[in-house]
């Protein structure tokens, strides 16, 4: 109830912005009524009125501005969905007494045996669902008897086999061949326009990051190093989104470099330099089948509370005095390009939160949102910020929640512009302030 409690605060009774369509959350709005159909499901259970409550609570998924990704199909004494994940098709069926839904992972005959062991594996770290095999098909399913049937007991299994079975499909792309993966084909390329200039952005930021270290690599300058290749890993991650193996890889790099091991800092750095060569030299066909489009359902974030961002902001920013104090400057912006960015990879943040760390992220590129045709909030050639523009955005972000929230207010008028690395100070301190209580 505790993730559903979050949401209903964050959405009652509000009208939120457009979520930015970058990162690896859900690109669309929750239902209006999400909360109405909830209570809806819940009375429904009460009185014993299954499909009436499985219904609402399905309707309650649905997103209020990308419809896709949730098919309901409603028959006298059952209720049948299709429900989208990414790489995932879940398929489901409801009758009074049960509740079954599985995702199609795999072709048996053509898994690797490596990968059938991993399912096993995976068998006991699951809580809901599992994976089987039949009919030359392996699938991750669940079923639920529906005598003591409440919205949370079908939220939280379908959430797990929706996230788990995306993952899973994922992985095997990453590692093996996709030819052996079943229910693939709804994903949707990007066009190839949009993968040349992915392609050569990608590139121009790689050697960009390198060309600025030339000369820095040493033992004082492990931390340089480090937050200029991990805010690339990150930038690539959030406005790219590829998929398969280079998510994998992106993924495994950021998250092992945070690993509490015994390496070395430099030999870390090592590690995400030896990958940026291998991304500099990936060729375009290879880069091409990293990226699709596809409807998501669920996020795949955990959401934190606002201390714990605020906490990270802080050891964030003392650590932009230290390099200050010490009169290193060249990491300075670095860093500050990746606060935003590593939230956004790492937390499950709120919506106006969200938006607000896009809107740090779509300052610092505004080269990459002009040329995706979107509005830039600062001319990185004449190093002018479009202070309305940026007034704006935050206006929009805080806006909806004010109600609730009472003491959300736009600080746009407390912002230093006199260049990017006053307005990031001054931005992630406000960012850091924000109220979240209830009044």
């Amino acid at each position: 109830m505790k993730f559903l409690t979050f949401f209903e605060k964050w959405w009652s009774t509000l009208k939120p912005q457009t979520p930015p369509h970058y990162g690896r959350s859900i690109h669309a709005l929750p239902n209006p009524k999400e909360q109405e159909f909830f209570d809806l499901s819940t009375v429904a259970f009460s009185a014993n009125d299954v499909l009436l409550g499985y219904r609402t609570f399905l309707e309650s998924l649905q997103h209020a501005d990308d419809p896709r990704h949730l098919e309901l199909f409603m028959n006298t004494d059952t209720i049948t969905f299709k429900l989208m994940q990414g790489s995932a098709i879940i398929h489901g069926c409801v009758t009074e007494k049960e509740f079954k839904a599985y995702a199609k992972i795999a072709k048996s005959s053509a898994i690797h045996v490596a990968m059938k062991r991993r399912f096993l594996e995976r068998n006991f770290q699951l809580t809901y669902c599992r994976f089987s095999q039949s009919d030359n098909i392996l699938s991750l399913g669940i079923e639920l008897q529906n005598t003591t049937i409440t919205p949370q007991k079908i939220f939280f299994p379908l959430r797990e086999l929706a996230l788990n079975a995306d993952f899973e499909k994922e992985f095997i792309a990453s590692e093996f061949e996709a030819s052996s993966l079943l229910e693939y084909d709804h994903l949707a390329p990007l066009s190839l326009p949009k993968l040349h200039r992915y392609y050569d952005t990608m590139h121009e930021w790689i050697t960009t990051t390198k060309s600025s270290l030339v000369g820095l690599l040493s033992n004082d300058n492990n931390g340089m190093a480090s937050f200029s290749y991990l805010a690339l890993l990150l930038q690539i991650d959030y406005l790219l989104i590829p998929h398969k193996k280079m998510a994998k890889d992106i993924n495994e790099k950021i998250n092992t470099y945070f690993m509490d091991d015994e390496k070395l800092t430099q030999d870390k750095n090592s590690d995400l330099e030896s990958y940026l060569n291998e991304l500099e030299t990936m060729s375009f066909e290879t880069f091409s089948t990293q990226f699709y489009s596809a409807p998501t359902t669920f996020s795949p974030f955990d959401q934190a509370m606002h201390d714990d961002i605020a906490e990270f902001i802080d050891e964030s920013l003392a650590k932009v005095r230290w390099y200050k104090n010490n009169h290193i400057n060249y990491v300075i912006t670095t860093i500050y390009r990746y606060i935003a960015l590593y939230i956004l990879f790492n937390y499950g943040v709120h919506p106006s939160l969200r938006a607000l760390l896009h809107l740090h992220v779509q300052i610092y590129t505004s080269d990459f949102f002009a040329a995706e045709g979107e509005s830039t909030l600062y001319d990185s050639a004449s190093k002018v910020f479009q202070k309305k523009s940026i007034s704006d955005a935050i206006d929009v972000a805080l806006t909806p929640y004010q109600k609730r929230y009472k003491n959300l207010r736009n600080f746009a008028n407390e912002l230093n512009y006199s260049d990017l690395d006053h307005f990031s100070q001054s931005f992630y301190l406000q960012v850091k302030n924000l109220d979240y209580q209830e009044l």
